[in-house]
């Protein structure tokens, strides 16, 4: 039961990455955010998310200088 805890819907998961309900279900349906599909709902697992966060975090790099 513990583990239902760290899945988030549609809805819980815009709030929780500040974006709109439609751009998460779209990024779902095309395999960008990591999620699973049951019937027509999305469940995202909050560890996932938190993952491609950090994949995809553009902080403090060097630019290269030419």
């Amino acid at each position: 039961m513990e583990q239902h805890k760290n899945l988030m819907d549609v809805n819980e998961t815009a709030a929780y990455v500040r974006l709109s309900t439609f751009t998460v279900r779209r990024l779902a349906k095309q395999g960008v955010l990591p999620s699973a599909k049951i019937g027509r709902a999305y469940r995202f697992k909050r560890e996932d998310i938190d993952a491609y966060l950090r994949s995809n975090y553009r902080g403090n790099e060097d630019v290269a200088q030419d």
